[in-house]
């Protein structure tokens, strides 16, 4: 029999770990998210806005959208 603090410390990071496992799967987008929260980077949406933005004008530049984007400059 195992009641040392040790021993339950084990087991509830056991149990954390597979109450986690069964959760359902989040994506990329809301993994990315959680992390920012959690970690106070929230200095980093300008950046990604703009990368997202560059993005779709790249994707957008190589369709027929191509020259109405450029009189937009």
């Amino acid at each position: 029999m195992n009641d040392s603090p040790q021993g339950s410390a084990d087991t509830d990071q056991k149990d954390e770990f597979l109450r986690a496992a069964k959760d359902e799967e989040r994506g990329i987008v809301a993994e990315f998210w959680a992390f920012m929260a959690e970690n106070k980077m929230w200095w980093m949406t300008p950046i990604l806005v703009v990368f997202l933005l560059l993005g779709v004008l790249l994707v957008l530049g190589a369709t027929g959208v191509a020259p109405f984007i450029y009189t937009l400059f």
